[in-house]
C-alpha cells in the first residue's frame, strides 16, 4: 500500500511539473518582440454567446449582449489570463482566469464554469478552445 502510495505521489508531482513546463514553453513561443506588451483579444458577448463560449450573464437580458464589450489579455504570471468586461461604458469585475484549472476542470468532466464576482457562466471546453487559439496559436 505504501509502494503505491509513494507512486502515485510521485506520479502527481511529475504531472504537475509537466503541464508547467507545457504551459512555459507556449508561452515561449509567443512573446511580443516590442517588449513587454501584452495580448489581447476583444468581442462582444453576443459574439462569444454565438460561438457558444459564453452561457449567460447574470441581470443581463441576451438582448443587450451587444454592448456588452468583454477583453482578454495575458499577464505577467504564465498561463494566468485576465478577463475583463464592459456594460455601455461601464467596468464589470475583472476575474484571472487561471489555465490550468481549466484543464483541471475539463478532466474532470465540468462542462461549464460560473464565474460568481463576475455573475458569468462559460463553457469549459470552448473558453479553453478560444484561449488556446488566440494566445497560443493552437487550433
Amino acid at each position: 500500500m505504501n509502494k503505491k502510495k509513494k507512486y502515485y505521489g510521485e506520479a502527481v508531482t511529475y504531472y504537475q511539473e509537466y503541464v508547467k513546463a507545457c504551459v512555459n514553453n507556449l508561452s515561449k513561443g509567443n512573446k511580443s518582440k516590442k517588449g513587454d506588451r501584452r495580448k489581447t483579444a476583444k468581442y462582444t458577448a453576443q459574439k462569444l454567446y454565438e460561438k457558444g463560449v459564453l452561457v449567460e450573464i447574470d441581470k443581463v437580458h441576451i438582448s443587450s449582449y451587444k454592448a456588452v464589450t468583454i477583453e482578454f489579455s495575458t499577464t505577467d504570471q504564465v498561463g494566468v489570463f485576465e478577463v475583463s468586461g464592459k456594460l455601455s461604458g461601464f467596468n464589470i469585475n475583472k476575474i484571472n482566469v487561471v489555465f490550468e484549472n481549466l484543464l483541471q476542470l475539463q478532466y474532470e468532466g465540468v462542462s461549464t464554469l460560473k464565474f460568481e464576482e463576475a455573475g458569468v457562466v462559460v463553457n469549459v471546453n470552448l473558453l479553453i478552445f478560444l484561449l488556446n487559439k488566440k494566445f497560443y496559436g493552437v487550433e
